[in-house]
């Protein structure tokens, strides 16, 4: 519906699909609270919404530990023993076939990287889990020997800089195993899939091994606040 607004309101965007997403996702956020307001009684629109379109409370909740998925997943500045920061995910993106080719075509890339901090945001109605990462410059910092998927951790991330965040319910977990003690390159292991391990499903907060701190939304630099429901999380720390 967006982006159908966005090319009738500007026909140059009809021709440029990577101008029309980014504009997508500049002011989408900005269309929603529009279209669907807090204080309108005459729409049929559910109040959860309506509170997501309005936007979260001004202070957010930064945790170190989540279970979501059946996996539990660590901030990496608080691993011990076990690793648990590595995180993947699938997104849609604009790309192109070489630097020459002027014409660019969605598809779905596969992203990894390490978590670095756990925000949950509240919309009064439901609390939603971002995961802050590190992630690996899929240009010239990944790429794939024998079948296996090898990425550069120690490469800089300045091009994710300003796009840092996912849901917690779009992450996969990773582990990553150095070839060696002197290389910037991981090898990339798939997290064994749930059913091997005795994971509790319930969304309970551990309220014994959970710490966390407020901490300002304006810190986090978000620029869209509309996020998915299809998935709840359980907070944790060891």
């Amino acid at each position: 519906m967006h982006l159908e607004y966005l090319k009738q309101a500007n026909k140059a965007l009809e021709k440029n699909s990577g101008l029309l997403w980014k504009k997508h996702s500049d002011t989408f956020s900005s269309w929603l609270k529009e279209q669907v307001r807090i204080d309108d009684s005459s729409n049929n629109e559910s109040d959860m919404l309506k509170w997501l379109a309005y936007g979260p409370r001004r202070d957010a909740t930064s945790y170190t530990g989540y279970i979501i998925n059946g996996k539990r997943f660590h901030i990496k500045d608080v691993e011990r023993k076990t690793q648990n920061s590595g995180v993947s995910m699938q997104a849609s993106t604009m790309c192109r076939s070489s630097a020459k080719d002027s014409n660019q075509v969605v598809d779905v890339v596969t992203y990894y990287g390490v978590l670095k901090e756990i925000i949950v945001l509240d919309y009064r109605v439901v609390q939603m889990p971002l995961f802050r990462c590190d992630w690996v410059n899929v240009s010239n910092g990944m790429k794939v020997e024998d079948g296996f998927t090898i990425v550069n951790l120690h490469q800089s991330q300045n091009r994710f800089r300003q796009d840092p965040y996912i849901l917690a319910s779009q992450a996969k977990q990773v582990f990553y195993a150095r070839e060696d003690e002197n290389s910037s390159w991981y090898t990339v292991l798939q997290a064994p899939p749930r059913g091997l391990y005795d994971y509790d499903e319930s969304c309970e907060i551990d309220e014994d091994t959970t710490s966390s701190f407020q901490i300002s939304i304006n810190e986090l630099n978000l620029e869209e606040p509309h996020v998915r429901l299809d998935c709840e999380g359980t907070f944790v720390q060891d």
